[in-house]
């Protein structure tokens, strides 16, 4: 016998209510969501709480955001089980797949319509440095050890030009993207990093400069969004399926992914997509 109309609407405006209930419950576990500080811990999490917000509503549970101080403490808190779901840089991705067995990756982003990106050394247009035929002597800030446009690509590109890292130059590690781009002020003189961090300083007012790009150190495939081992799988069906509905073709989507430096939407990846990651990792000290 089929419920009449009226019927059914009760029931699910009570679901709906339930949902919502349940979200704003103290009481109910949270589900943590980590990630790197990719422009900074603060920043970071400016730009992602609209999602966060987003995947509470649509999950009916609590969605906490965490911005680790560092690549490496997100490998750490997903190994303690602290985090359940995790965007991890693809270095980082490959480095805590070896090391947490059972790691589930599920889906990459996409971001200004493509699924890889360009990492870059810049400097200001009026640095000496701002010619990849001069660079020995120059102080370069890399992002965080477990940065891949951030360190990997351009150390990987520096050794490959013939240069030795420890030897014609001074290195920094900067922390993150951001702050890399504002000791271009003359704290150091080139910048490992990204399109989007650049994007990023400019759309908050930093005083960047002209920059230029000193070289393309390649094309890297976009970051690992993944479930840690023992996640309810219920709930990890629910979280992969939220991930993969939200994308910038709606109207709803545009404005939840507004600040998230670029991103379009989710598509499912293969754990293949980062062998070229793990191929320069061991090239590369």
């Amino acid at each position: 016998m089929m419920a009449r109309p009226t019927a059914l609407l009760t029931v699910v405006a009570l679901l709906a209510l339930s949902r919502a209930s349940s979200a704003d419950d103290p009481t109910v576990p949270a589900l943590v969501f980590g990630m790197t500080p990719i422009v900074g811990v603060e920043p970071t999490r400016a730009r992602f709480a609209p999602l966060a917000a987003h995947m509470s509503k649509e999950l009916g549970v609590p969605v906490e955001l965490l911005v680790t101080g560092s690549y490496r403490k997100l490998i750490e808190r997903v190994a303690s089980g602290e985090v359940d779901l995790a965007k991890f840089s693809p270095l980082a991705y490959v480095r805590a797949r070896r090391q947490i067995p059972g790691l589930r990756l599920i889906a990459t982003h996409v971001a200004n319509g493509s699924v890889d990106y360009s990492s870059y050394l810049v400097a200001l247009q009026k640095n000496r440095y701002s010619s990849s035929k001069s660079l020995k002597g120059a102080r370069i800030c890399f992002a965080d050890k477990n940065s891949t446009s951030g360190y990997l690509f351009p150390r990987a590109y520096l050794k490959r030009s013939g240069f030795s890292i420890d030897q014609d130059f001074g290195w920094i590690p900067g922390g993150n993207h951001r702050a890399c781009l504002e000791g271009l002020d003359g704290r150091w003189d080139l910048a490992a990093t990204w399109a989007g961090a650049i994007r990023d300083a400019r759309s908050v007012g930093l005083d960047v400069g002209e920059l230029v790009i000193v070289a393309k150190t390649g094309r890297i495939p976009y970051d690992a969004y993944c479930l840690r081992p023992g996640l309810d799988p219920d709930m990890a069906r629910r979280v992969r399926r939220t991930l993969l509905k939200t994308n910038t073709l709606t109207s709803g989507g545009r404005r939840v992914l507004a600040l998230t430096l670029g991103i379009n939407g989710w598509v499912p990846v293969e754990d293949g997509v980062y062998d070229n990651i793990r191929r320069l990792e061991a090239e590369v000290p």
